[in-house]
């Protein structure tokens, strides 16, 4: 059966964990309102609270009183710092807290204790952070308050988190950092350090952070999240009759990449700006537009799609061709292995797909068929894509892990019903 109607994507998880851990560091009270309600972010929020920030609220509005880097902790006991299954939490934070005195142990869920954080530290300590990691991996200790020093960071992964984390421990150095990017990356970290008063000047592909303190604007809106809406824009572009729009989602060019790549299968997207600042956002609508065609996903693309990489792979077994996901090498440090994942998965759906190094190749299109049992590995963007493969099958095969929606949408099936109605 089609997809029709319009929903309102939950607030952005990014852009939420990053003002709930920016207010470890800045001043002043701040109304949050559209804060992502899945789990990560709880996790986020938690931590928050227990360093000694308030929060009040509920829902998807949260007043948040900063800390201004005054950690209401014990110096001289050791602070654990479980980050459960949040990979943005522990990256970040780790940047928040390594000038702040205190003696940290971050730890996490199994999944994320499976995720390195090697490539996580090392820039900390060239700042002059002490910090260690346990064979690469959590749990990692921090003994906060030593001197830091600004750097100059080559961002070679492509990550967001990385350059948050240099972002952020920067803020309480003695010198700016540089920042170079090869490829952009997500820009949250650095529009909300601006917002706050500190200042991150950007010169091509370099950012130049400064150290500096923060305020909390009085209130701020969150966006819609694109990474949870590209799963009902996406299913509409597959669905014949289908169409879908997301509200109030964000259109930053670093986090629509996916619209970018079904646009050139030939679905039928149409994008409306409705607000520009703090953040872009505003309406986005999917329709069929008959069968996709196959693309090839450049490895300068990655950064602004890493998240919808499943939902497309999904899309790129019902597209005729060969669809090439270049330099897929970020996947492997998700939740579990999301590209080996992703493989298995398709696979098991009766899907033409391999890997080579680290190219993912999907050949279409496919008759889906419906094995017994489909397994999420508990990623929770993998199990929304198996979900919206059973829909599309209009099978009853179970998926195990589904429950790890919560991490990210926690009404993803219920609004999926009611697009469906």
């Amino acid at each position: 059966m089609p997809l029709h109607g319009e929903f309102i994507p939950p607030g952005d998880k990014s852009i939420s964990h990053r003002l709930v851990l920016i207010s470890l560091l800045a001043e002043g009270e701040m109304i949050v309102n559209g804060l992502a309600e899945g789990d990560d972010v709880k996790t986020s929020l938690r931590i928050f609270q227990s360093l000694g920030g308030e929060a009040r609220g509920g829902g998807n509005q949260m007043t948040l009183k900063g800390l201004d880097g005054k950690l209401r902790i014990d110096i001289l006991k050791p602070v654990d710092l479980d980050c459960g299954n949040s990979g943005t939490t522990a990256r970040l934070l780790a940047g928040a807290v390594a000038a702040l005195p205190g003696f940290y142990i971050f730890d996490g869920d199994e999944l994320l204790r499976r995720r390195p954080m090697e490539r996580l530290v090392e820039p900390l300590r060239q700042m002059g952070a002490c910090i260690e990691t346990t064979s690469g991996n959590l749990p990692v200790t921090i003994i906060g308050g030593n001197s830091l020093h600004g750097i100059e960071f080559i961002n070679q992964e492509g990550s967001a988190q990385l350059k948050g984390a240099v972002t952020l421990a920067t803020l309480n150095a003695t010198s700016p950092s540089y920042i170079i990017e090869p490829v952009p990356t997500r820009d949250h970290t650095e529009k909300i350090v601006n917002i706050c008063g500190g200042q991150v000047l950007i010169h091509g592909s370099t950012l130049k952070v400064y150290p500096g303190q923060l305020t909390l604007p009085a209130e701020i809106y969150v966006p819609g999240d694109p990474s949870s809406a590209a799963f009902f824009l996406t299913g509409a572009a597959l669905i014949t009759d289908s169409i879908v729009t997301a509200k109030n989602m964000l259109l930053s060019g670093a986090r629509i990449g996916f619209l970018r790549v079904l646009d050139r299968m030939g679905a039928s997207v149409s994008i409306s700006l409705e607000q520009e600042k703090p953040e872009p956002c505003g309406k986005v609508t999917v329709a069929y537009n008959g069968q996709l065609i196959a693309t090839e996903v450049t490895s300068e693309e990655v950064p602004s799609l890493i998240d919808e990489v499943p939902i497309l792979a999904l899309a790129a077994a019902l597209a005729k061709g060969t669809t090439i996901f270049r330099n897929m090498r970020e996947l492997r440090f998700k939740e579990i292995d999301r590209l080996t994942g992703i493989c298995y998965q398709l696979g098991a759906l009766g899907v033409q797909v391999k890997i080579e190094s680290d190219d993912l190749f999907v050949t279409g299109p496919t008759k889906l068929i419906s094995p017994e049992i489909l397994d999420s590995g508990h990623d929770h963007r993998l199990a929304m894509t198996l979900l919206m493969a059973r829909f599309i099958t209009g099978s009853n095969t179970p998926v195990r892990g589904e429950e790890s929606i919560s991490i990210s949408y926690p009404s993803f099936k219920e609004e999926l019903i009611r697009l469906n109605v």
